[in-house]
Parts: C-alpha cells; structure tokens; sequence
C-alpha cells in the first residue's frame, strides 16, 4: 500500500508543478523537496521520527556503538517498521538483555518518545546435569 500511495501523491506532486510552473517560481524547490520525501517512504531506510507510543515487539535489533540503535518494530498485525534510534548505553544494554532472553523482546514506547526494553531472564541453573544414556548400543 506504501508504494502506490507514493506513487500517486509523487504524480499529484509533478501534476501540480507542471499546472502551477510558469506561474509562481517557488513550486519547483517546494515539489523537489514534496518528492524527495515521497520516494523516501518506501525505499527501506530507518524512519528518524520517534515510533508512536504503544506496545511492540522487537523482530530484530543493531546496536552500533556511540551512534545509533536500528531496531525493527512489530506491532499488532501491522507490518514491521524500521527505526533509527538515539544511542545511550543505558538503552543498547536494556535492548541486549531484553533479546537475550528466552521468548523474544518487547519495546513499550512512552508518550515522551522514551523506549523501555522487555523480556524474559535468559534460562541459568545451578543443578548439575545427568549425562544421557544412549538409546541403543552397537558392538561389543
């Protein structure tokens, strides 16, 4: 749906130009910048704007130190959107232990635009394990 509301708001965008050109100087900056954006939309790249607030689920995550955290967004039954977010070591520390956790990890975002990470404690266990005794044994 993303790619032909693109498309269409693209050809209304020219459409307007070409009707509005010899008219006003301005319309070419001002579309340049309207289509830039629209061709923006669907290429794939981290949207900058601060996810809605609500409850996500984390699909995937890339921490890169000291610049930014790209994570991947799930919510609902709507497709997955990609984000770019502020790095702190705070947030790539909550992030890293909410994905390695058992279950997957979860991402609420606050009102605020704040992001705090959620998931289950990875599985630890102080009990020492019985070795397995084979099911069957071949040769003498």
């Amino acid at each position: 749906m993303t790619i032909p509301t693109t498309w269409l708001a693209l050809s209304l965008a020219l459409a307007a130009y070409a009707w509005f050109a010899y008219r006003t100087p301005y319309v070419l900056p001002a579309l340049a910048v309207a289509s830039a954006l629209c061709m923006w939309v669907p290429t794939g790249t981290p949207r900058i704007t601060v996810p809605p607030a609500g409850h996500y689920t984390v699909v995937g995550a890339d921490i890169q130190v000291d610049a930014a955290i790209f994570v991947l967004l799930k919510s609902g039954d709507m497709p997955p959107t990609y984000y770019k977010l502020p790095y702190s070591t705070a947030q790539a520390n909550a992030l890293q232990a909410a994905m390695d956790g058992e279950g997957g990890a979860g991402a609420t975002v606050g009102e605020g635009g704040g992001v705090a990470y959620d998931g289950e404690a990875p599985v630890t266990g102080d009990e020492s394990k019985a070795p397995e005794a084979p099911a069957l044994n071949v040769g003498g």
